[in-house]
């Protein structure tokens, strides 16, 4: 699924500009870092990618869908096709880790001998088959963001939008899930990642934009 940002500008109603005339283009299968200095826009542009929150100014489009224009009816249409990890995690405190990792495929009807199947498999992937029952209050913050990468990613969506997803991953785990990223992105899954972590960042030898104060200022 390809991104594609216009003349985008965000100012929050308290009149801070988070994000000022950004223009990029993510194609179709590709992957791609998003860094710069905190404050500098990167959690804004996540969010108004996955139309969690909305652009003053500019056009972004999703794959086939104008998310500048898209009435609210049709934006868990696109969420389908798109996994998001946000900083927090924001699990269901009532429910297991098996039934959090399920979740998206629950709601996308997939049936229970499916749904089984895969988030065993994607348990496995996240180092947490011995957790499936724990309730996330009995995880540990990494554990807890394991479960949100599971979950993110057990639908098999076209775009994933991870805000710093290894940050709370000690090196081990945080190389692991991006050797788990990169394994999507081979089997044609489009990848943003936000994150800070310069040293891992390099390791994966992907295109990188960095943001300062609102602005595109690198593209490589």
């Amino acid at each position: 699924m390809n991104i594609t940002l216009r003349h985008v500008s965000k100012r929050y109603p308290n009149g801070y500009l988070a994000l000022d005339n950004v223009n990029f283009e993510l194609t179709a299968g590709e992957f791609a870092f998003l860094t710069g200095h905190s404050g500098a826009g990167k959690s804004t542009l996540l969010k108004l990618i996955a139309g969690i929150e909305f652009a003053n100014q500019g056009q972004i489009r999703v794959g086939n869908y104008d998310v500048t224009t898209l009435k609210s009816r049709h934006i868990p249409f696109l969420r389908r096709q798109i996994g998001i990890i946000l900083q927090t995690p924001n699990l269901l405190m009532d429910r297991p880790v098996f039934d959090n990792i399920a979740l998206p495929m629950v709601i996308a009807n997939a049936s229970y001998r499916e749904i089984q199947s895969r988030v065993r498999a994607m348990l496995a992937k996240v180092d947490l088959q011995h957790k499936e029952k724990c309730y996330p209050y009995e995880l540990s913050t990494g554990e807890q963001q394991r479960v949100s990468i599971a979950r993110a990613i057990i639908n098999k969506p076209s775009l994933l939008l991870a805000d710093e997803p290894t940050g709370n991953l000690d090196p081990k785990l945080a190389a692991e899930m991006m050797h788990l990223f990169q394994q999507f992105n081979d089997l044609g899954m489009s990848i943003l990642i936000a994150s800070h972590d310069l040293a891992l960042i390099n390791q994966c030898h992907h295109r990188i934009l960095t943001l300062t104060q609102g602005t595109v200022c690198t593209d490589g």
